[in-house]
Parts: structure tokens; sequence; C-alpha cells
């Protein structure tokens, strides 16, 4: 009797468990593991915000930093492209004084060279026939004479006519101390025969005579002259008829401003 009513309280004990708070109980749990799973998701999801956020944060900060860089290289560049402006300009104003200044020296000492070119031509245009030509450009001026005033064919030797034609030129020399001179042969295509190695040492000796004539019979400086020959490479006509070689065969006097001595001209007036 005892183990029936011991059995039977053990039943009605179990029974009302499974429908009565211990149910709730069980249900209550259930739902508290649910949301401890929700709340350490929101947890994983807020750290990895924060994260992304101090990510972003730290580009930035990089990003301001590489553009202080950038605008203070850009800040320095353009203060180099400014000082090497204000240079440049300051250099341009400086060769453009000089410029002014060598243009009074010369004109003080009735050196342009056009004013040159034209005192030069009137003095020998008693020999144009002969075919002296005298020239300006690019600021220099060019006497041209042809070998029929001044040599025989073949020959280094200067004429009477060549020599009368060199007093007319260098009294234009003497009248202007700061020129530079440059006397230059020149022959036509056709091959020497005789008397020189080749049309280059014809060439030469006659710039060479040129030479010596200006300085023993007229006294110019030779520290004033370069000498040299061109042989048939400086045509200025076409090698193939009598008249073009007639022409090519010449001597040039290359007038050209001795600037160094301008120069010290300047200084000594400054």
């Amino acid at each position: 009797m005892r183990l029936l009513t011991g059995g039977l309280i053990l039943v009605i004990s179990l029974s009302l468990i499974s429908c009565g708070p211990g149910k709730e109980l069980i249900r209550s749990q259930a739902k508290g593991d649910s949301l401890g799973t929700v709340v350490v998701e929101k947890n994983i999801q807020i750290t990895r915000l924060n994260d992304r956020i101090t990510q972003l944060n730290n580009d930035q900060t990089a990003a301001n930093t590489l553009n202080a860089h950038q605008i203070a290289l850009l800040k320095k560049q353009n203060a180099v492209a400014m000082q090497e402006a204000s240079d440049c300009k300051m250099a341009k104003e400086a060769v453009a004084r000089r410029m002014e200044e060598l243009n009074q020296a010369m004109a003080a000492n009735g050196m342009t060279m056009k004013e040159i070119r034209r005192k030069a031509a009137e003095a020998l245009k008693q020999f144009a026939h002969a075919g002296v030509e005298v020239r300006y450009k690019n600021g220099l001026v060019y006497i041209s004479m042809r070998d029929e005033l001044l040599f025989k064919p073949a020959s280094a030797k200067l004429g009477k006519n060549g020599q009368e034609a060199l007093a007319v030129v260098a009294q234009v020399l003497n009248e202007n101390p700061n020129l530079l001179i440059y006397v230059i042969g020149n022959t036509d295509s056709i091959k020497v025969t005789r008397g020189f190695t080749d049309n280059w040492s014809l060439s030469t000796e006659r710039a060479n005579t040129v030479v010596r004539i200006l300085r023993d019979q007229y006294l110019v400086s030779l520290d004033r002259v370069v000498s040299a020959g061109r042989g048939k490479f400086a045509p200025v006509a076409d090698n193939s008829t009598a008249e073009g070689r007639a022409m090519n065969r010449r001597t040039d006097i290359i007038l050209n401003p001795d600037l160094s001595r301008l120069w010290e001209l300047i200084d000594k007036q400054q």
C-alpha cells in the first residue's frame, strides 16, 4: 500500500513539473540562449564597424599627410620656378643693357657695320666692273674680289690692279681699328696642274699674299687678321660654266666687329 502511494506521488509530481512552472522555466532558458547569441553577433558587428572606422580614420590621416607633403613640394617648386624666372629676367635685362652699351660704343667710334658697308662700297665702286662686290649680311661686311682683278691664273702673285684695290680696302680697315678681318681664298673646281699641290694650297697662298700686302704696304695689324683657304669647297656659282667658275675664283675679305675690344672700351668708360 505504501509503495502504491509513493509511486502515485511521483507520477503526480512529474505531471506538475511538465505542465506547470517548470515548463516555463525551460522555455525561458531557451529564449535566453537565443538572445545571448544575438548579443554576441551584434558585438562582433560593432567590433568590425569600429575596426573599419579606425582604418578609415588612419587612411584619412595618411591622405592628409600626403596632401600636405605634396602641397609643400608644389610650393617649393613654385618658389624655385619664380626665382628662375626672376633670374632669367634679370639676365635678359643685363644682356639688353650690354647690347645697348655695345651699340653706343660702336656709334661713338663710327663703327656701325652698315655704315662701314656703305663706305666700303663707295670707295670700291671704281672696281665694280672688275667683279668687286660689297655686301652686308648677318652683321658682317663681305668684300668679294674676283681673281681676275687680283691674280693671274694658277698664280698667287698680286697684280697692279689688285694692289690698288687692296689700298682702298686697307684704308677702310685702318679707319676702323675695332674690326676683325678674315681673308678667305677660293677657287673653282678645275684641278691645279702646276705650281701648287692642289686647289686648297693655291687658295690658301692667295689669302696669305693678301694678308702680307695689308701688313707690309698698308700697316694693317696682323693681330686683327685671320687667313684661310677653302679651295673649291665654297662655290657661289655653278662650276659647269665659264661664268660660274670665274665667280668662284675669288678672295673674300670679311669684316667682323671685334667685340672684345669694344667691351674693353666700355669697361674703361664705366
